[in-house]
C-alpha cells in the first residue's frame, strides 16, 4: 500500500500498545480495525475523561454511535486550520439534534477560537428575509455547512437580495463542487474558503484554507493514511485526538496529491470505496458517473436514482440521472451543438454520459430504456442532514442519508 504523512516507530508503537490495553487494536491476525475497535477504546476513554456520543444512520439501517473527546479534538486541530478567530460572528447552518455531530461542532469551533455563534441550523428562503435583519445586527461574517445547504443559503440571498458582509464559508461533509463553489461566490464574493474532512468515527483527518487549490486538503500532523485502490486505513498517534484510531479502515478512497500552497501531505478524495456496482455485466463506480453528469455545461447538481436488479439486488437493471440546472444553449456552448442528443427525447445529461463513458454507451444500444436523465427543480435531500443524497435505491425511503 502507498502512504501519505509519516509516524516515527517507536511513537507507532507506543500507540498500538495503549490502544491494544483500550481495545482499540486490530482484531488478532487483521490488517486493518474498525468501528468496533473504535468504540472499544474511546468508550472505554470517556469512562475515565467523559465523552460525547454522536450518531450516523438511523433513517433506515441501523444507528451507529461513536464516543468522542468531550473537547471534539479541537485544540488540536486549532494548531494547523484556524479559520475564525476573535471578533468573527459564525452563522452555523448545520442541522441540530438526534445526536447528529456537526451542528455541535462548529459551535464548539466557534467558542474555542474565541469567536461568536448563531446556533441556527438551516435557512430556507422563505425565511431568509425574517431573519436577515439578526445577521446583520449580530454580525455574521462567517457560514459553516454542508456544500449544499450553503449553496442553497446563497440561492436565496440572491433571490431575497439579502446581502451579508461574509468573508469566511466552511464546508464539510460532501463535494465542494465547481457549482456550488460558484453559487456560493456569486451570493458572497468576499467569502474565503475552509474546507475540512473526516467522518462520523474520526471527526476531522485533513484540512483545506483559501490558498489552496479546489478539492485538495492537508492531512493533519501526527497521522498516517495507507492506501491502494480499495482500501484506505487512518492511524494516528498522540494525545488531543477525539478518538484515537490505528489503522482504521475509511469510507472513502484517496490519493496523494499536490497542492499550490505549498502544504505537505495533500490529498484528494477519489469517491466512495463501496460504490462500485454491476450495471448489465459491467462495473461501475456511481462516483464517476455524478462527476460526468455535474460537468455538464449548465447543470448545478445531480444524484442517481437505482433501479435494482431483481435477480440480483446488489446489482443494477436501470439507472435515472436527475439533474438540476439549465439546459446548454448550442448557441452559445459549441461543445452540446457538437455532441446533440442521440434520440428527439434524450437528455443533454444522458448524451454527455453515453459519450463520456464507453461501457455506457454500449450498455444503452442493447437497453436504451436502462439510462435515463430527467431534469428537476429540487433533488432529494437527507432529512437527516438536508444534504443532496448522491444515490437512492427505487423502494427505499426517500430522504435515506
Amino acid at each position: 500500500m502507498n502512504g501519505i504523512g509519516r509516524i516515527a516507530p517507536e511513537r507507532l508503537a507506543a500507540e498500538t500498545t495503549r490502544l491494544s490495553a483500550l481495545g482499540g487494536a486490530p482484531p488478532a491476525g487483521a490488517t486493518e480495525s474498525g468501528p468496533a475497535q473504535v468504540t472499544a477504546s474511546t468508550r472505554a476513554l470517556a469512562v475515565r475523561s467523559g465523552g460525547q456520543v454522536v450518531a450516523s444512520g438511523g433513517t433506515t439501517g441501523r444507528i451507529k454511535l461513536t464516543t468522542i473527546a468531550p473537547d471534539q479534538g479541537i485544540p488540536r486541530l486549532l494548531r494547523s486550520w484556524r479559520p475564525l478567530g476573535p471578533g468573527d460572528v459564525l452563522l452555523n447552518l448545520f442541522r441540530p439534534g438526534r445526536l447528529w455531530g456537526a451542528h455541535y461542532f462548529y459551535n464548539a469551533l466557534a467558542t474555542y477560537s474565541r469567536a461568536s455563534v448563531l446556533p441556527m441550523g438551516p435557512v430556507s428562503a422563505a425565511e431568509l428575509p425574517e431573519w436577515a435583519a439578526v445577521f446583520r445586527e449580530t454580525g455574521v461574517n462567517a457560514l459553516a455547512g454542508a456544500p449544499s445547504a450553503l449553496a442553497d443559503f446563497a440561492d436565496a440571498a440572491l433571490a431575497t437580495g439579502t446581502t451579508l458582509p461574509v468573508t469566511i464559508v466552511i464546508w464539510a461533509g460532501e463535494p465542494l463542487t465547481a457549482a456550488r463553489r460558484e453559487r456560493i461566490a456569486r451570493a458572497f464574493p468576499e467569502a474565503a474558503l475552509w474546507g475540512n474532512y473526516g467522518s462520523i468515527e474520526t471527526y476531522v483527518i485533513a484540512a483545506s484554507g483559501p490558498a489552496c487549490a479546489p478539492g485538495v486538503l492537508h492531512l493533519l500532523p501526527d497521522q498516517r493514511i495507507d492506501h491502494d485502490e480499495e482500501r484506505t486505513l487512518l492511524t494516528r498517534v498522540g494525545e488531543g485526538w477525539p478518538a484515537p484510531v490505528l489503522r482504521y479502515r475509511l469510507g472513502d478512497r484517496i490519493a496523494p496529491d499536490h497542492c499550490r500552497c505549498g502544504t505537505p501531505n495533500a490529498l484528494r478524495i477519489l469517491g466512495r470505496a463501496d460504490d462500485r456496482l454491476k450495471f448489465h455485466n459491467t462495473m461501475l463506480r456511481l462516483g464517476d458517473l455524478l462527476e460526468v453528469a455535474r460537468a455538464v455545461p449548465g447543470v448545478t447538481d445531480a444524484q442517481l436514482l437505482l433501479t435494482p436488479d431483481p435477480a440480483d439486488l446488489t446489482a443494477l437493471a436501470g439507472l435515472t440521472v436527475r439533474w438540476t440546472g439549465h439546459r446548454p444553449d448550442p448557441a452559445r456552448d459549441p461543445a452540446s451543438a457538437q455532441h446533440p442528443a442521440r434520440t428527439p427525447d434524450d437528455d443533454p445529461v444522458r448524451a454527455e454520459l453515453l459519450r463520456r463513458v464507453y461501457a455506457l454507451g454500449a450498455i444503452a444500444a442493447q437497453h436504451p430504456d436502462s439510462i435515463r436523465a430527467e431534469h428537476v427543480d429540487r433533488l432529494d435531500r437527507s432529512t437527516r442532514t438536508g444534504k443532496v443524497l448522491p444515490h437512492q435505491w427505487l423502494g427505499a425511503v426517500s430522504g435515506t442519508p
